[in-house]
């Protein structure tokens, strides 16, 4: 899957530099009350740890914030490649998931379900109930 990288770059709505991103993460952070996820790539970053382990814990950051795990709306994906930061919106990062695996929406829904019915999705929460779209979103 070599070409993940390229997809989520082309996606990308803001390239930041790197000793930029502070700065314009704190602006976003107060215009827009977004939160932040922050991912790590390597040159050699290979797709399966974004599949197994990033995404995962993505869609049990955003059930914990209350925010709905299949959209990642609300929420900006801040991919750190080399020098510089790719700002994602959290929907165009969650859609290159399903693009990426060939998943149609119904196979992504209960992929995502199954993400979060993970023991470790319940970890630090204390909380077993599912998404609650009725519950704004909360800084904790």
């Amino acid at each position: 899957m070599a070409g993940y990288k390229q997809q989520f770059f082309s996606k990308a709505f803001s390239v930041v530099p790197g000793p930029q991103y502070n700065e314009v993460s704190q602006r976003l952070r107060e215009s827009q009350n977004l939160f932040f996820y922050e991912v790590i790539l390597t040159p050699d970053t290979p797709w399966e740890s974004l599949r197994d382990r990033v995404y995962p814990a993505l869609a049990r950051f955003l059930k914990y914030k209350s925010l709905d795990p299949e959209m990642g709306i609300g929420v900006v994906v801040s991919l750190f490649f080399q020098e510089r930061f790719y700002l994602l919106e959290g929907s165009e990062f969650m859609k290159s998931y399903a693009e990426i695996e060939e998943l149609d929406p119904e196979a992504f829904r209960s992929r995502v379900r199954d993400w979060l019915a993970d023991p470790e999705s319940q970890e630090g929460t204390g909380e077993k109930d599912s998404f609650r779209s009725d519950l704004p979103a909360v800084r904790k």
